[in-house]
């Protein structure tokens, strides 16, 4: 009885605390069409529905709910007991007509894949939640591409007045309160800063050593030799390499610690840190100065002794006093030029003996161990051949230079896309490397010019006014080394064509022979050629062959022989007349250019002789000699381009074919050969290309100059040549090779358009 009591006295405690209503309707202050669905889902879920009964704390456990859906800054609610209806009052969040991403830095991820992580809609008002998803997505968007120093920010502000859009002005652009803005601000390295007794040390040398593109000096270069801004951005990668690179400092001791702290630079647009090091300088002494009576090094193989102590003297000369950090430098000084000379994985160890007064460098010479070729599944190119490009030796010196002549020959053939060279650590100063060619998955490629002039005769046919030059090139096909190319040159104002197959191939049968041979047909149905002088030749046929063997790496003795058969009308007379004549020829070539498509950077040099003789009468015949060199040099993101070549014959017998310039590839803007001689031909050929953008299709901007002549003396070469001058782009594109679209200036300052497939030179 007393349980039943108590329980019914409780029931109507429960009762008169939390009363219960039947609702007749439910009421909005406001539409909420945009979150209807979730909030009857919410009031179904607590009872709460027009027909049912319903306790006031089940309306505020649901305006709870509400309240997290994140549409609301408030939601309140009034119940008529006596009419049954619950009027519900909502608060909503600023609606943004527009939803905008603005940087402070330097747009490290493209707009277009930042809004694709962005889920807060315009027109509707704002959801805490989607705002706060979009912001971590923006945060993981960058973390993903490496880039962790990155702050995310809205102009969406909460005060005691409730929750607002706030105008803003970022980049000079201002934005009124109806525009929600994400503003990203990255934060880029501005400086070194060296705290403790770090701050001995040349802090322009450490950065330099650092190798990193600090934001501050990176504005204080010319526009043209910056690298991109994006450099100055502490990326994992560019954070690990930073911390490679101070492990390699001897000048550092145990104690030293890395941080980054933000600063505040006016001048900069986005976020700033300082890369801070902090902590002690190695110890070689334990009390300075100490007296150097000598220095010594022991077990340096690859340099000699008076070039380290030449490095070590510009910091402790012998026989006299020197501080720790002396010794430090001088250190330094010799590993870095062990570096220098590309021995990256010599060590070198220094050691102060008190009793002998003597600092002594121990040298630790790493040599390289097992060289592995790791070729591709689907590689064809043949294994002696891929052994023979490889120009590192196991139980040789590890060199820098070695691997890069290795990476040289690869990319050289012009049949791999890249190569990996892997090091890795095989034992105690022995150093393994894994090589991996990348063949290149396109065959065929397309190479030549094509230029366009106005006729020179009245009412002739635009094409009269066209030149050019067309090769197709298969690279390697079976993996034997072997190219074939078709060529083909067109003058139509000449009425002059030419056809030739060429097939190369290198290591035959595995040796150091190189060997290349091309069938040429010419053919000039006006009789008119630049050919033999004083005889109108109607066509040509050509039959070659040219040896090249490799006498050391990159270089080669070269030899050629071809037969000439030509057909031609002698002293005007209609009689046909045939000459057949014998061209040979032996030279050296040395060629470490790293691309025959897109050069960066090597050197070209040939010499060879012109000799050749008519097969019917040895006694008449001809004799001269080539000369031609090339450069390639890249800085930043400018290559420098230049050509030189000078060749001359001795000819009284009108046998050589006469020399000219003229054309995409000799003197541009001008017609091909333009001028003839059958003397000398002197050309020179210079570019300065700027890289414009890089990926699948690269795209470089370019200028030049040309200058060339051809002669029937030899004394005259430098009078009267033809130069040009001007500039254009030129696009990589896949499949086809490089097309140059130019526009230049003969030195009659007359202007000229072209268009030309593959290199100048």
């Amino acid at each position: 009885m007393k349980k039943t009591l108590g329980l019914l006295i409780m029931l109507l405690i429960i009762g008169f605390a939390f009363s219960i209503t039947f609702l007749t309707d439910i009421t909005y202050n406001i539409d909420v069409s945009y979150a209807s669905s979730e909030i009857e889902r919410i009031l179904t879920n607590y009872g709460i529905k027009v027909g049912s009964l319903t306790s006031e704390v089940d309306i505020k456990l649901a305006l709870q709910e509400i309240v997290n859906l994140g549409y609301f800054s408030t939601v309140s609610y009034n119940l008529n007991e006596e009419t049954g209806t619950l009027s519900l009052f909502f608060t909503p969040n600023p609606a943004p007509e527009k939803v905008v991403i603005e940087y402070l830095g330097d747009k490290l991820i493209d707009k277009k894949t930042i809004q694709s992580v962005i889920t807060v809609k315009e027109n509707v008002p704002i959801n805490f939640n989607e705002l706060q998803n979009s912001m971590k997505n923006i945060q993981n968007l960058y973390v993903q591409n490496g880039y962790q120093f990155v702050e995310i920010m809205t102009n969406l502000k909460i005060n005691d007045q409730g929750v607002k859009l706030e105008p803003i002005e970022v980049n000079k652009k201002k934005y009124e309160s109806n525009t929600l803005v994400f503003l990203i601000k990255e934060y880029c390295i501005w400086d070194l800063d060296l705290r403790g007794e770090l701050a001995q040390l040349d802090k322009e040398l450490i950065k330099k050593r650092i190798n990193f593109d600090f934001k501050k000096d990176w504005k204080k270069k010319f526009f043209l030799f910056r690298p991109s801004a994006k450099e100055t951005y502490p990326s994992v990668q560019k954070i690990q390499n930073i911390y490679i690179s101070l492990s390699q400092i001897p000048l550092f001791g145990d104690d030293v610690q890395v941080s980054f702290e933000i600063v505040e630079i006016d001048e900069n647009k986005g976020g700033e840190l300082i890369l801070v090091l902090e902590g002690s300088l190695r110890k070689l002494i334990e009390e300075e100065p100490v007296f150097v009576e000598e220095i010594e090094f022991i077990g340096n193989e690859s340099i000699q002794t008076f070039r380290l102590h030449e490095q070590a003297t510009k910091y402790v000369n012998p026989v006299s006093y020197a501080s720790n950090l002396d010794l430090l430098y001088a250190y330094d000084a010799v590993q870095q030029f062990y570096i220098k000379e590309g021995y990256l994985y010599t060590t070198v160890m220094p050691e102060y003996k008190k009793e002998e007064q003597k600092l002594i460098f121990e040298i630790k010479e790493a040599k390289v161990g097992d060289v592995e070729i790791i070729q591709q599944e689907n590689a064809k190119t043949q294994k002696y051949i891929v052994d023979s490009l490889v120009k590192i030796k196991p139980g040789e010196p590890v060199n820098q230079k070695k691997l890069q002549d290795t990476y040289i020959s690869f990319v050289g053939t012009g049949f791999f896309e890249n190569v990996e060279i892997v090091p890795y650590q095989q034992d105690e100063n022995i150093i393994g490397f894994k090589i991996t060619p990348i063949e290149k998955e396109k065959l065929g490629k397309l190479i030549g010019g094509i230029q366009w002039s106005p006729p020179k005769e009245k009412g002739e046919k635009w094409y009269k006014g066209l030149t050019g030059t067309l090769e197709v090139q298969w690279a390697n096909p079976f993996g034997y080394g072997e190219t074939f190319d078709i060529k083909a040159d067109f003058l139509p104002f000449k009425n002059q064509y030419m056809f030739e197959f060429d097939f190369d191939i290198i290591k035959l049968f595995g040796s150091n022979l190189d060997l290349g041979t091309n069938i040429r047909y010419m053919i000039h149905p006006d009789e008119v050629s630049h050919l033999l002088k004083g005889k109108d030749v109607t066509n040509q046929f050509q039959l070659g062959i040219s040896p090249r063997y490799q006498i050391y790496d990159f270089s080669y003795l070269t030899g050629s022989l071809s037969y000439n058969h030509y057909k031609f009308n002698d002293n005007g007379t209609s009689e046909v007349i045939s000459l057949n004549t014998i061209d040979t020829s032996i030279g050296y070539v040395y060629n470490t250019v790293d691309s025959p498509y897109r050069p960066y950077n090597g050197y070209y040099f040939k010499v060879n002789d012109i000799m050749g003789f008519e097969l019917s009468a040895i006694e008449n015949n001809y004799l001269g000699v080539n000369l031609e060199g090339k450069f390639f040099k890249s800085y930043y993101k400018f290559t420098l381009g230049s050509r030189l070549r000078l060749a001359t014959v001795i000819d009284e017998k009108d046998l050589y074919p006469d020399f000219g310039v003229g054309g995409f590839n000799s003197v541009r803007t001008y017609d091909f050969y333009e001028i003839e001689g059958d003397a000398a031909l002197l050309l020179f050929n210079t570019e300065f290309v700027y890289e414009l953008a890089k990926g699948d299709v690269p795209l470089d901007l370019f200028g030049f100059f040309d200058w060339g002549n051809a002669t029937d003396d030899v004394s005259s070469i430098l009078l009267q040549p033809i130069w040009s001058f001007g500039g254009g782009l030129k696009i990589t594109v896949p499949m086809l090779g490089q097309f140059s679209f130019g526009y230049g200036w003969n030195k009659d300052l007359k202007g000229n358009f072209w268009i030309g497939l593959g290199q100048v030179f």
